[in-house]
Formats: C-alpha cells, structure tokens, sequence
C-alpha cells in the first residue's frame, strides 16, 4: 500500500483497568433506573465538533475549549462546580446527590488524581472505588445493598453505570518524526504528536471523537481494537467495510459507549508511520494497588526509519517481508550515535503495587516483556479479567494487551546498584524480523527521584532465564474470572458428511496461506498486476475491499457481493442472543498439489472485531493428515458431528477467553462467539504486511437486524454523505500520489 492508499489510522484503545474480585457478588444485579432520564445513545443525533473560520471549535453553538494534551473538548460550564481534574490525591465524594469516582493516575502522567468520572444520573449511589478496595465501583446509598462492581455483567448495558459523555477532536497530519534520535520523513500523526494523545474517560461514559483528515494522499479511518461497539457497529471505523475513507480536508465523528473497560489497540500501515495513541477507561480492578499508582499505558513498538508505504511495495515485489530496525516504548526509543532520546523510564514507590498496563503496537514483532528482579502479578488478558497469576515475564502478540501488577521492593533502592532496573521488550524468536540485533533495554524502572549529582547511572540488572520462544500466554493461566459456558455450534450442521461441500460463503472452516493472484489475463482487481503475485488468504482469495462502496450500504445486494471472492464474506445464521457461533482456523504445514495453496509457517496473531471469543482449543499441532510422512492430523477429532461441547478435547466450561489470540505456526485454533452484536465484523491477521496482503475476511452476522439499528440516529444518511465526499476526492486523479497511473491508488487489501 503506497501513500497513496487509505488504510485505518490506529487510535490505539487502551482502557485500564480489568475485572476480577476476591469472591462473587452476593448481591443481585438489578438494572439500574437513573433519577434523571438520561439521553440515549441510540436515540440521539451527533453533533460534530467543528472548526470555525478562526480555528476555534464549537459544538453547535457552543464555544469549546480543548485540552492539548488529551483533545478533550468541553464547554467551561460544564465544570464549573465539577471539576475536570481532581488537582491531587485521588478521591471519591458525592456532589449534589451525584457520585464522582476519583481516578488513581500516577503524577508521573500528569496531573496526579487524574480525571473525576462524575455520574449525574446516578442519584442515590455513592463510590465504592479507592486503594482498600478497587473491586468497587459504585454501591447503592438507599440501604439495598446494590453494588456495581468487578462483578457486575459489563456485556448487559442496563447494568453498566450511566456516566457523561466525553469529547475530543483530533487533526490527523504528516511530519517528520524522530522517536530514537533518526529522522523518519514520513511520520503520520495525531494534533502534531507521537504517539497520538491520551485519552482518558470512565467506565460508562459516551465517547464521541471528531476526527478531520490533513493527509495530502490518504483517505482514513478510526478502529477502536477491542471496543465491543454493541449496536454501534457502524462506528467501528474499518473503511470499505463500515464506512468509507475520511476524505482529505473532511471530517467525521464516532461515538461509542464504554461499556467495557480493559485495553485494546489496532493494524493497519498508516499506524506504523505514527498513527496510533492510547485510551483509557477508569473502571474497577481486579487486585489492590496503591493510591495514585496507575501508569499510561506501555505502547510496545518494532521501528523503521523507512515508511511502511516504502516497505509495501519492496515487500509485494520481492515476496520477504520487511526488516524492522528498532524497539520504542511510547515512542521512544535509541538509535545510532549521536544525541538521541533518554529511555523511557517510570519510577516506582518502595513497598507499593502499581498497575501497568502492556500493549503491542508492533507491525511485525511478537514481544516478551519483563522488569528485571521483578515479579509481574497478570490479572487481564485484552478486555477480559483472569485469575491472577505470577510470572518473570509475559509474551504479547500485535494487538493483544495484559494488565499487571508490579509490585515495588520493600528497599528498591538497595537491592541493586544506583536502584534502577532494566525494563525489556525482546523480540521473540520466529515472530520477529529485525536487520539486527536490536537493544531490547529500552526502558528503566527506578526507585531513586532525586537525581544523583553524577546524574542517571544506566542499570546493571541481569534478566532472569526464560523461554523466547513465539507463543502465547500458558492456555490453562488464562482463566476467566466471570465464568462463561459456551453452548454448541448454531451454524455447523452436526450431519454433514464433508464440511468442505459447504457454501463458501458459510464457511467454518478457514485454512491460511499463501497463493498467487492477480496477473495481466485476470479480472482480480489486485495491484500491482503485471504479473501474478503471492498474496495471504484464508478463505475464497486474497482479500480487497471497495472503499467507495463499503459494505454496510450495500446489504441490499448481499449475492452480489458473496459473489465477488476477493471480498471474502461470511454470512453467520440469523441467531439469537444466547447461540454461538464456531470458528475454525488452521495453518496448514502440508505443501498442497500443483498449484493449491502455499504455507510458510509462521504464528499469526488472529483479531475479530465486535465480539470476545473463548477459545475452545489452541494447539501446535496440524489439523490435516499427511500420509506421506504419517502424520494423522489432529482435525480427525473435530469432523462435524464432533465439534459440539460433548467432545471432551474442546473446553466449554469457562475457557480462555480474549479477542486476539495467536494462531500457532502449522497449529489450528477453535474459537466461539455469541450471536450478540449484529453487524460487519472483520477477522483478520494482526500483522500488518498480511492483512494489507489480505489474510482477513468479512463476518455479516444477523443481517436482518442490522438496518434498524443503523436507521435508530441518521448516521446512515452521515456515511453516505462522508462516501459522496470520499468519491468525489478520488475521483480527481490529481489528488493521487501516482496521478498519471490513477489506477495504483489501492495496491493492497485496503486493510
């Protein structure tokens, strides 16, 4: 994808804290009825915010000001008596009858205390949140004994607190960027900053982001990885698929409620070259941590001092993939000699628990993270709350985010020399890819605050001994603390005799690989085509989207767009809440006949929008039978009679449960999802050279319900018009980096 290409920019998602508790509510769980009808977000219209003629930014009529280093927007007189900030230690009190939860931000990121989530329509409720009980969010004052809680059922919206709703506006721009000390030219970036800004809001709150597009070549577009989006389907920000491209010099607003809170983040090649930022939705946790002792999200990046728009086409041409050159942790990061950037460093208290909060924003590194002589206490796997569990070090595929605890030395100071530790991202083998060697010390954690008269003394600390090797997190550490039980398959037929006769279309099936595509005697629309390419696949053919004609407004001519393999659609049963949908997803090590379809084994770390998946079986093992070796693969166990919950190779009774989960090379994965989230949800690799290939494919599920809800607030009317936008800007070929060759505009999956 050249840069002239639209792909997503990345506001990397980044929620803080998880769930878990020291023991299951006693209490029922009641929907909540607010003293004062809130105004629904299904029922609302949007109001953007814009820019007038001076550059000040109104909502309607509405002067707002902005914070720089959050872009949140806000009237003065909504905080006149609330304040927006705490303005020190982290509390809870109540105001007018409204609760407000004090948010535990370390000073360290800011104004300590942080952000005030205020709940104006929760009269009679009271916070329950602080550093003796973060399991607590609110509890009930009328003597009921209502709690919500790190129980509380945060997929039910009716049990979810109603908080306000939060504004931000960003200007998406392109400058050079230097993050370890060398110049890349061609950064992308959110209001002039990399990463983008951080943004903060509370469990429960409505988040609505305007974003206005200042590229010079690229369309784009916002996911927000890991956010549910229920019945907000149509602001998962996937253009060609939910909406089209933002064009140049528009704008465009997403809103969504935050229903979860957790951690997420995304793909795409504009977030390589800068377009990324972190997110953060306050809510309970899962373990007790001390006041004030909550940090940013750490973003864990691979680098290069080369736009992935330059790396595209070197990939497409040569068939290997690129080599990255560096690590950054936020944005930071050293290379070569010369000045360059101080490591990242944080500070911890002797003797406190902190929260940390890890996210992989790599491109093309699967990172294993570690404190040296620290312990690591995990208790959240992307947005799901587990059972606390106890390592040295943690492994994190692109895409996937773990909350820990780390726990500071009693004498921190003394325990090593200058009392600073080594914080590593080293590059896990067979799911990394690096020129050489890079300097997986790329950040410091120390005790000391008061800098030494000789200044800051780099660490001596040794790494503790343990395994690099490409994989995810143990499978049986990853346990649930809310229990889900997951039921049989609504749309596998138990009665087939070969699942491969299936429509292709209702495929459960999915084998990944390599093919080659494309050509100057084919009508596959892939560029380049002067010749046939390798491209990756995983169901009819290498997936490319239409960005003028996205999916969601062409429901009407489903057959149509079933028919045209390289949109690779799926369309699931129209099914009820309470029914699951099963996945099966392989990679095949088995070298296929004369020209079928190639695999080199590599991990991929699989993401599905809308929904998280259990994940009913995760194995190194191949599903398919090579007789020429005799290998019997392990796909014999699950013909279709045989993937139901009676099959005791399969966990139904609360398995691991997360929305990325890494494909194991040569492997197969089994996972399942409740028909819960009507909508176009994609499926795709989180390694961003395979998706732009186009390891992805389009989930359509219960089509039937999808335009009532779009219909609800006229944002079908609001995508149309940002896609006459979007044609009109690309129907200009000046407006094309290659404007005499107007036909290069999309060279990959436009993912």
């Amino acid at each position: 994808m050249r840069a002239a290409s639209v792909w997503t920019s990345i506001v990397q998602v980044f929620n803080f804290f998880t769930h878990s508790s020291t023991g299951e509510s006693d209490v029922a769980q009641k929907p909540l009825i607010p003293h004062t009808k809130p105004t629904s977000l299904s029922s609302n219209k949007i109001i953007p915010i814009v820019q007038d003629e001076f550059g000040q930014l109104r909502h309607g009529d509405r002067l707002m000001v902005q914070e720089y280093s959050s872009g949140m927007v806000y009237h003065p007189d909504d905080y006149q008596d609330v304040p927006l900030r705490t303005g020190g230690q982290e509390r809870s009190f109540m105001f007018k009858e409204h609760p407000i939860v004090g948010t535990p931000k370390n000073g360290q990121e800011g104004e300590e205390g942080g952000l005030n989530c205020h709940y104006p329509y929760m009269k009679n409720w009271k916070s329950c949140y602080g550093p003796e009980n973060r399991t607590c969010w609110l509890e009930a004052t009328d003597g009921s004994g209502k709690r919500i809680d790190i129980d509380t059922d945060y997929e039910n919206d009716t049990l979810v607190p109603q908080g306000k709703t939060r504004y931000f506006y960003f200007d998406i721009s392109e400058q050079p960027i230097s993050p370890d000390g060398m110049t890349m030219e061609h950064g992308k970036v959110f209001q002039r900053r990399y990463p983008g800004p951080w943004i903060e809001a509370c469990w429960g709150d409505t988040i609505e982001v305007t974003i206005k597009n200042n590229l010079r070549w690229n369309g784009t577009s916002v996911h927000w990885h890991g956010i549910r989006q229920w019945e907000t389907f149509q602001f998962d920000g996937v253009n060609g698929i939910t909406e089209c491209p933002i064009a140049p010099g528009e704008t465009f607003t997403y809103k969504f409620r935050a229903l979860q809170y957790g951690s997420a983040c995304h793909y795409s090649l504009q977030y390589g070259d800068g377009l990324l930022g972190p997110i953060t939705i306050y809510g309970p946790s899962t373990a007790q941590f001390g006041a004030n002792e909550a940090f940013r999200p750490l973003l864990l990046s691979d680098w290069n001092h080369r736009s992935v728009f330059e790396d595209w086409p070197l990939m497409m041409s040569t068939g290997v993939a690129p080599e990255m050159t560096n690590i950054l942790i936020n944005g930071t990061g050293q290379f070569g000699w010369g000045p360059k950037p101080e490591k990242y460093t944080i500070w911890l208290d002797e003797g406190e628990a902190h929260m940390l909060i890890l996210v992989n924003t790599a491109v093309d590194t699967t990172f294993v993270f570690s404190i040296d002589n620290h312990t690591l206490e995990v208790i959240e796997a992307d947005f799901v709350p587990i059972r606390p569990y106890n390592t040295t070090h943690i492994k994190i595929g692109i895409g996937q985010r773990y909350h820990v605890l780390v726990h500071g030395h009693a004498d921190g100071y003394k325990n090593e020399r200058y009392g600073n530790y080594w914080m590593r991202a080293t590059p896990a083998r067979k799911c990394s890819k690096f020129a050489f060697g890079p300097d997986e010390r790329m950040g410091i954690v120390r005790y000391n605050t008061t800098k030494p008269a000789r200044g800051w003394q780099e660490p001596l600390s040794e790494p503790a001994l343990y395994d690099t090797m490409c994989a995810d997190e143990p499978y049986e550490k990853l346990v649930p603390w809310r229990t889900w039980t997951v039921g049989d398959p609504v749309n596998i037929d138990p009665t087939i005799q070969d699942p491969y006769t299936l429509p292709n279309n209702s495929q459960y099936i999915f084998n990944v690989g390599m093919i080659s595509s494309g050509g100057p005697n084919t009508s596959d629309p892939y560029i380049p085509n002067d010749k046939p390419y390798t491209r990756w696949m995983m169901h009819e053919a290498p997936f490319r989207i239409n960005f003028s004609d996205p999916t969601l407004l062409a429901l009407d001519r489903i057959n149509e767009l079933i028919d045209k393999p390289y949109l690779d659609v799926v369309t699931l049963p129209n099914a009820t809440d309470e029914q699951w949908v099963w996945m099966v997803i392989t990679a095949p090590d088995k070298i296929p006949q004369e020209g079928g379809r190639i695999f080199f084994p590599a991990a991929h770390p699989m993401h599905l929008h809308g929904h998280d998946f259990a994940l009913l079986r995760q194995s190194s093992k191949n599903w398919y039978d090579d007789l020429e070796i005799g290998h019997e693969g392990e796909g014999r166990w699950f013909t279709p009679d045989k993937l139901n919950c009676r099959n005791d190779r399969l966990k139904c009774n609360n398995p691991p449960r997360r929305d990325v989960v890494l494909l194991p090379a040569t492997g197969y994965v089994i996972i399942a999802f409740k028909a819960d989230n009507p909508g176009i949800w994609i499926l795709h690799c989180h390694i961003a050279f395979h998706a732009s290939s186009g390891l992805a494919i389009q989930i359509i599920e219960n089509k039937d319900k999808i335009p009532e809800i779009l219909g609800r607030h006229g944002d079908k009317e609001r995508i149309e018009e940002s896609c006459r936008s979007w044609r009109e800007w690309q129907a200009n070929p000046m407006n094309h980096w290659d404007w005499h060759h107007p036909d290069h505009f999309q060279d990959d999956s436009g993912v």
